[in-house]
């Protein structure tokens, strides 16, 4: 199966292969074995190249997940390619990527990392969000400026609640 897939401002073209239970996944030019198993519902544990990595991974909408791992959270795109084809064109003619950033799971806003106004570069933190006892920096997923901020420091939130406006 052949996917695009986006995480912030980086794009990959990656090709999977299942066999059995082990899944050969290919980006670039570098094929990776990986075995993946289900420790609970929503988190993912997997085995690459003898190292095990918990993920995290929350269904957001058509073709976008929040994904989590101890190096970091955010969105992630994932589509097949004549659709990612499609998104390109569309966004082209469309001028400014306006995007409402919403939690993907309840939690608590611990700080906000900028104000309303402000430019902010993809990967830059927009604010932290404390979700499963874990403080998660939610990140610009493109270069824009913040419109709209919808909660501030110690509000808790629903999944699905809008955190934040990026155009």
């Amino acid at each position: 199966m052949d996917l695009i897939v986006r995480a912030g401002s980086r794009e990959e073209k990656v090709k999977v292969r299942r066999e059995d239970d082990v899944y050969e996944v290919t980006i670039g030019d570098r094929t990776y074995r990986v075995d993946a198993a289900r420790a609970r519902p929503g988190l993912q544990s997997l085995l690459i190249g003898g190292a095990q990595h918990e993920v995290a991974v929350r269904h957001q909408g058509e073709g976008v997940y929040w994904v989590s791992t101890a190096q970091g959270s955010g969105p992630v795109e994932v589509s097949d390619p004549l659709t990612a084809l499609a998104t390109q064109s569309r966004s082209g003619q469309g001028g400014r990527r306006r995007q409402t950033v919403k939690a993907y799971m309840p939690g608590r806003v611990v700080t906000l990392l900028v104000e309303e106004g402000q430019e902010v570069a993809a990967g830059q933190g927009v604010l932290v969000l404390e979700a499963m006892k874990m403080e998660n920096e939610i990140r610009a997923e493109h270069d824009g400026t913040v419109t709209k901020i919808h909660v501030q420091p110690g509000q808790a939130v629903d999944n699905g609640n809008p955190l934040f406006e990026l155009e």
